[in-house]
């Protein structure tokens, strides 16, 4: 279980919530936001991310770029105005604001 300014993220069970409320995703989206989250603030290659996300496909980049574009638009802004994800040009992607992962509740 992960928390991130007001979303909870719940790879387990395949859940995004925003304010007590689910976020709906499409799987590469979760899976990408699950590699992502999981890295916190370390650069995650575009490679990294392909072969995780897709490791038995070829696939063009641009499905990294648009499952991100949708990431950005479903998280929207961070409290302060920054993008969750941060673009680090021709290497990859950064979650850009702090993780905290916590127990599952039991």
């Amino acid at each position: 279980m992960y928390e991130f300014s007001r979303f909870r993220f719940d790879p387990e069970n395949h859940l995004l919530e925003g304010d007590g409320k689910p976020i709906a995703l499409t799987p590469k989206a979760f899976e990408i936001l699950q590699v992502l989250v999981q890295n916190s603030n370390r650069l995650t290659s575009k490679e990294e991310l392909m072969r995780r996300v897709w490791p038995d496909s070829f696939v063009e980049e641009a499905n990294l770029t648009v499952n991100i574009s949708v990431l950005r638009r479903q998280l929207g802004e961070a409290p302060d105005g920054q993008q969750y994800i941060e673009t680090v040009p021709t290497k990859g992607y950064r979650f850009a604001v702090p993780v905290l992962a916590r127990p599952k509740p039991v």
